[in-house]
């Protein structure tokens, strides 16, 4: 997986502190890709010209390896995602008695997801609520494109 997120000790941990998506402006889309670094290069110049030009461009999340892409999206994590957009928990203890799962490992899950800025955080009393701050989130994989090797674990996933 990219190895830009930040570390539990790391005072500007990003998602301890991101604005409520009702008070931020979040694009509607977070679309999470997995090209090679000179194909995502290119995407993100093209998204950087799209922005000057007044038009509403995604975040973008990307990952230069199909398999670390499939490893932080387990289908443990998207159940995480979908619940948390379905209605949005109180508490990561909510989001775990919903999901029927140790609330331990909910969390360990939540924060993962947060460290890469697919989930945030709202503050609820000492609570702290993990919402989705977009209204679509879409994972774009090009299986055949040129220079990328098959994983076949995607492949079959």
């Amino acid at each position: 997986m990219p190895n830009n997120k930040p570390t539990d000790d790391d005072p500007n941990h990003a998602h301890e502190h991101a604005p409520h998506p009702e008070t931020a402006d979040y694009p509607d889309l977070l679309l999470i890709t997995a090209d090679p670094s000179d194909v995502a290069l290119e995407r993100e110049l093209e998204l950087a010209d799209q922005f000057e030009n007044g038009e509403e461009t995604p975040h973008l999340l990307n990952f230069e390896n199909p398999t670390d892409l499939r490893k932080l999206l387990t289908e443990r994590r998207l159940e995480i995602l979908r619940s948390i957009n379905a209605t949005p928990p109180t508490s990561i203890r909510d989001l775990a008695d919903r999901l029927e799962r140790a609330a331990s490992d909910v969390h360990e899950d939540v924060h993962l997801l947060a460290d890469y800025n697919i989930v945030y955080f709202e503050q609820e009393g000492r609570a702290r609520a993990p919402y989705i701050p977009y209204e679509r989130v879409k994972v774009e994989i090009d299986m055949l494109g040129s220079g990328t090797e098959t994983d076949p674990a995607v492949a079959s996933g």
